[in-house]
């Protein structure tokens, strides 16, 4: 992002990409951790017969909010998947229009999941839902939660992005001159 900002505009960019980094982080602790765990689980049940119970319970809800906390960030970088035919072929305000476009998309969809979430959350939380059967059932209301907490940063995340796109075309210059000395 550009580095002539407004003292508001910088502080709020700053903001986010150091609380994106940090979920990051989290995800990255979360998934080491879940790596060890499916370890454990392999070499205690291959070499002593003893698995650890609700490996894959842990493991299935696991994967869900790993990939949330790495959307906030993979927004704020600018990684996500597009194809290039049309978007390689513009000038810098063209791409900044595609670029506040899908980010708008993307804010709704994300605006969806929180609210959609909203009430499974609330109705998880009342009533403390568990998944698993038998020897171990693990906490959903937690992980639900967090869908809807990320879906509010997503949206928050990709409206900053249209914001970036539709007031600083010129950040795209950059990209396209970059393009232009690749080829």
């Amino acid at each position: 992002m550009s580095s002539e900002l407004p003292a508001w505009e910088a502080k709020i960019e700053g903001v986010a990409e150091s609380f994106a980094k940090t979920l990051n982080i989290i995800s990255g602790v979360w998934l080491s951790s879940i790596a060890l765990l499916i370890l454990y689980d392999v070499i205690g049940r291959e070499a002593f017969g003893v698995p650890f119970h609700g490996t894959n319970e842990i493991v299935s809800n696991s994967v869900l909010s790993i990939l949330m906390l790495q959307l906030p960030l993979a927004i704020l970088n600018r990684s996500s998947l597009r194809t290039t035919i049309l978007y390689g072929k513009l000038g810098p305000r063209g791409k900044s229009i595609i670029e506040a476009v899908s980010y708008f998309f993307a804010a709704l969809l994300f605006l969806g999941i929180g609210f959609g979430g909203w009430d499974n959350m609330i109705e998880a939380w009342d009533i403390l839902e568990l998944e698993g059967s038998g020897v171990v059932e693990i906490p959903v209301y937690p992980i639900r939660s967090l869908v809807v907490i990320i879906g509010f940063i997503g949206s928050f995340v990709c409206s900053l992005m249209v914001y970036h796109a539709l007031k600083r075309p010129e950040d795209f210059a950059e990209e396209v001159a970059v393009e232009e000395m690749g080829e």
